[in-house]
């Protein structure tokens, strides 16, 4: 990131599989690294190898486990990836 001479910040972005590099303006940044699940809930058997936990759609109850439940973005299913669905 720079402030160019007129005041306005700019980023600066490379693409690493191609090399170019893009400059665009901006006023606010939002910046998501790729999350991993955690190796030791896949161990157990609560989440699949994506992280996300299977659960039965209608009672939110989990396939295997009887006494975990479970909503949001964090389920395995048709749901939107968002805080909407938290």
């Amino acid at each position: 990131m720079h402030i160019n001479e007129v005041g306005e910040k700019i980023a600066t972005f490379k693409n690493v599989s191609t090399g170019e590099v893009l400059e665009k303006p901006f006023m606010h940044g939002n910046f998501n690294p790729t999350s991993l699940p955690h190796q030791n809930l896949i161990d157990s058997g609560i989440v699949d190898d994506t992280g996300l936990i299977d659960v039965n759609p209608y009672t939110l109850q989990h396939e295997r486990f009887e006494n975990i439940f479970a909503f949001g973005d964090a389920i395995k299913g048709n749901t939107t990836r968002t805080q909407t669905a938290a």
